[in-house]
């Protein structure tokens, strides 16, 4: 029976800790502990669990928990998040894409680049903070760029966005929105890379058994 246990535990450890980390986004983010507001923009800390799980679980599941964290931010444009509102009434197809694609994308693509690193531990730690690093990159700057190609013009004439900044001009939006991707870049990335592969490391003998 025991044997018949142990062949079955890995089966399950991918599923079961996929879901583990699908729990932990939905609740940072209708909790609100995974997002700090800046502005009308917020610091997302979601992206944590999606890195950790990208370099753990690999691509499938990466692009998976991407997905739930895209889903999940898409969700709290109804009431949750003033701008996600604004943005849902304007075009609820776009927003969608802008929510939930480079979510997909910030959790495969490290993932994948994840198992190109050498299989010693000094590969694996070096990857796995790269990786974490990427994760909150890659987030950043795809979530931003398309809110910015579908949305722009709404950020730079829309009355209640420009109240939400305090009434400034059209290039003090594109100038500050700039400021906000960056220093969003910075934050973000700096926490993934520190938080992501110090978590990583401990949890891989984990995921290494029951490989």
């Amino acid at each position: 029976m025991s044997n018949v246990k142990n062949n079955k535990q890995p089966r399950f450890f991918k599923p079961v800790f996929a879901a583990m980390l699908s729990a932990l986004i939905i609740l940072m983010t209708f909790t609100g502990i995974g997002y700090i507001p800046i502005g009308p923009l917020k610091l997302t800390f979601n992206v944590l669990p999606v890195a950790i799980g990208a370099v753990l679980l690999g691509p499938t599941y990466g692009a998976i928990l991407g997905a739930v964290f895209g889903l999940s931010s898409f969700f709290t444009c109804f009431g949750m998040d003033a701008l996600g509102v604004l943005f849902l009434g304007i075009n609820p197809v776009l927003l969608f894409i802008m929510c939930v694609v480079p979510r997909i994308l910030c959790g495969w693509l490290p993932a994948l680049l994840f198992k190109a690193f050498p299989k010693s531990t000094a590969g694996e730690l070096i990857g796995s903070a790269v990786c974490c690093m990427l994760t909150a990159v890659l987030n950043t700057i795809g979530f931003l760029s398309l809110m910015w190609i579908f949305f722009g013009n709404e950020l730079a004439t829309n009355p209640k966005v420009l109240e939400m900044l305090g009434g400034v001009s059209v290039d003090s939006i594109i100038t500050l929105f700039v400021m906000f991707a960056g220093v969003n870049a910075l934050i973000e990335a700096g926490i993934n890379l520190i938080l992501g592969s110090a978590i990583s490391k401990p949890l891989m003998k984990l995921v290494k058994k029951y490989n």
